[in-house]
């Protein structure tokens, strides 16, 4: 979303933009994908649409795929949005140009985590510091004027005198760019989720910001240096009207069959907002995914939503302890709670989908399997994300580790493996001392966590024993999929599984289980 919000800056300001995709060079997205349709989790049109439906390429063609790129482009600026886990990758295409002297700028949540790590680099001209709209704009005006970008509000640079911290910009109004996926293939917009392949699944941002403190996001920090800027509150979110135009000129442009709301937690809104987007978005009842928080799925919510045309919610579990829920993450829910709100969420009728994370700082196996015991209560979800915890820079959870030993303080996720594609999000960072979590418990927890939520406790010792013995997991596997996978896809689009725990993955950093 950041680069389609770029590319209509770009062509606004009367610039011609090309974006080099990155995504598709990765054998772990070709796996995954290509899997999920061989076990009927995605479903193509056709038999033989599967493989073309998520192109790949090979990972050892991205960097000379790069220059032929640059070299036939010939852009008179790099602009390049940085996650930690890719920082090494975006080095490395740098490196792969530094002799054409193109100047660069280098922005996204890493930059905003840790500016003063990546402006240290060598390969790297310019940071931004924080929001984007503005310093494109500015540094667009500068190379159009033959000027120097260096002293482009909200940026920084460094030279031989060290680095130079330009002044902030204000905060951008959200409203003032819709953003053009024209830069993007089609083939891109494929997306596999909740059993069904779309076509055109476009993301929209409804809401910037979020008001939680969860410490194992880097939410709270984006916010929080809003205020050391002091350039204003950072949480910004769109009327139903504003949204309704970009939906239609999603519409003519795209004809999406899915929207992605990417709001950090759509229903962290007044209730008046609530409602008028379910109104509006009522009269088009395009499908439409986001993510929420489990205690703010009223009923009289759901009911709205899905009047208004949701096809699905993710909502993040994390946790089954409450204590360390509420004194580490800072997410004060107790479990009841979440009880209370999960059986309204199964009432709607809605599909949906847990978010959970294992191996955190200071989690024991007995604080796991109370995860897992949390998700077996749930009962109607029909997918569960499994994530390893990531130490990602900005978060107060990374902070935690680092303070408590468990990790080296200059730690950069992803760094380690260097490759493209090559399954870096499994590898966790932390090594604690026992009674805590173990790399080899870890290990066999996510391999046969789906059981442990699936299966009554009486099975919980031989589970156990699956987490070592392949044989074992695979019988309890093929007993677990015999009994509900079939009956998941005979069910249609309006359904809540009961029991049934098919694992939906649709992001490559969630481990495969299925």
């Amino acid at each position: 979303m950041s680069m389609a919000i770029l590319n209509a800056i770009g062509k606004r300001e009367g610039c011609l933009v090309e974006i080099f995709e990155t995504t598709q060079y990765s054998s772990e997205f070709s796996n995954k994908h290509i899997r999920q349709s061989e076990i009927g989790a995605v479903r193509a049109n056709k038999d033989d649409e599967v493989k073309d439906m998520f192109y790949v390429a090979d990972p050892d063609q991205i960097i000379p795929d790069f220059i032929e790129h640059v070299n036939q482009f010939k852009p008179d600026l790099i602009m390049m949005s940085v996650q930690e886990d890719v920082y090494r990758i975006g080095l490395q295409l740098l490196d792969s140009i530094k002799h054409l002297n193109i100047p660069n700028i280098l922005g996204g949540v890493l930059v905003m985590s840790d500016p003063a790590l990546v402006i240290a680099n060598p390969l790297v001209d310019q940071v931004c510091v924080y929001e984007g709209e503005r310093v494109a704009v500015d540094i667009i005006n500068c190379i159009k004027a033959d000027e120097t970008t260096k002293y482009v509000k909200g940026t920084w640079y460094s030279d031989r005198d060290g680095v130079h911290k330009n002044a902030p910009q204000p905060l951008t109004n959200i409203e003032e760019v819709i953003p053009d996926y024209t830069c993007f293939e089609v083939k891109r917009w494929n997306r596999p989720m909740g059993g069904r392949t779309f076509n055109a699944a476009v993301s929209m941002e409804t809401y910037r910001g979020c008001p939680y403190n969860c410490t194992y996001c880097n939410s709270p920090n984006t916010r929080n240096i809003a205020n050391v800027f002091e350039v204003g509150n950072f949480i910004r979110r769109k009327n139903a009207s504003r949204v309704e135009q970009e939906l239609l000129e999603f519409k003519e442009l795209y004809n999406p069959d899915l929207i992605m709301i990417q709001d950090d937690s759509f229903l962290a809104r007044p209730a008046k907002e609530v409602y008028e987007f379910c109104e509006m978005w009522g009269k088009y009842k395009i499908p439409f995914w986001m993510n929420t928080r489990i205690e703010n799925c009223r009923p009289e919510y759901l009911a709205a939503l899905k009047e208004a045309g949701i096809y699905r919610i993710s909502l993040g579990i994390e946790s089954g302890n409450a204590e360390y829920r509420e004194n580490v993450l800072m997410r004060k829910v107790k479990n009841e709670k979440y009880a209370e709100f999960l059986g309204h969420i199964n009432d709607s009728n809605i599909p949906y989908g847990l978010n959970v994370i294992v191996g955190m700082p200071f989690e024991t196996r007995d604080m796991i399997m109370e995860t897992a015991q949390m998700v077996r209560d749930a009962r109607g979800y029909d997918g569960i994300n499994i994530s390893i915890f990531q130490p990602y820079r900005g978060t107060k959870l990374r902070q935690i580790a680092v303070d408590a030993g468990f990790m080296d303080p200059d730690h950069i996720n992803g760094w380690d493996s260097g490759e493209i594609g090559g399954g870096f999000m499994d590898k966790w960072a932390l090594t604690m001392p026992e009674p805590y979590l173990q790399q080899s418990d870890l290990n066999g927890i996510i391999k046969t966590f789906a059981l442990y939520c699936f299966y009554d406790d009486e099975h919980w010792p031989r589970i156990r024993l699956a987490e070592t013995d392949e044989q074992l997991r695979q019988e309890y596997m093929q007993d677990y999929t015999s009994k509900f996978f079939d009956q998941y896809q005979q069910g249609g689009a309006d359904r809540i599984q009961k029991f049934c725990a098919l694992h939906d993955h649709t992001s490559t950093y969630h481990w495969e289980v299925a």
